[in-house]
């Protein structure tokens, strides 16, 4: 099923990517006084208000370029409200199948986390044990019925 543009990353300017990255990497590990230009000039081209500190380790969990790219992504998240649950669920099945980049795939946890009032949506994805409080769930679950499960709950939430 293809999503329509609303549910899917942004289209990025690449060589901004590729700027805020080279900063990113000089801010990560850097020292706090000598990458104050740096860290100024990240944050005047991302339009963020980061501090030194929250660039501290980034290398150690993902690539720059990723966590760029994630960041510059974070504002088009956003509730749909016409959403639909076949969307829903094509969101869901293209994260179980790791179907995308790895930045697209966190584009549409975000998205599930702000569309579906189950505030344990990625545990219910990626480690539905968690989510049941059962480690040893044994049940394979599919995208759609994954989908009905978070929403049932959060209607019985409300």
């Amino acid at each position: 099923m293809k999503l329509r543009s609303e549910l899917m990353p942004p289209a990025l300017d690449e060589a901004l990517v590729h700027r805020l990255a080279a900063l990113a990497a000089q801010i990560d590990c850097g020292d706090p006084e000598q990458t104050k230009a740096e860290l100024v000039a990240f944050n005047r081209e991302a339009l963020t208000d980061f501090d030194f500190y929250q660039f501290q380790g980034i290398y150690g969990g993902q690539e720059h370029e990723t966590w760029v790219r994630n960041v510059l992504a974070g504002p088009y998240v956003r509730l749909v409200p016409d959403v639909s649950k076949d969307e829903l669920v094509e969101m869901v099945r293209r994260l179980m199948e790791a179907e995308g980049t790895e930045e697209e795939m966190h584009f549409w946890l975000c998205m599930l986390e702000v569309n579906v009032p189950d505030e344990q949506i990625s545990d219910l994805i990626y480690w539905p044990g968690e989510y049941f409080g059962d480690v040893d769930y044994p049940k394979e679950l599919s995208a759609e019925q994954l989908v009905d499960i978070a929403l049932a709950r959060a209607a019985s939430v409300k």
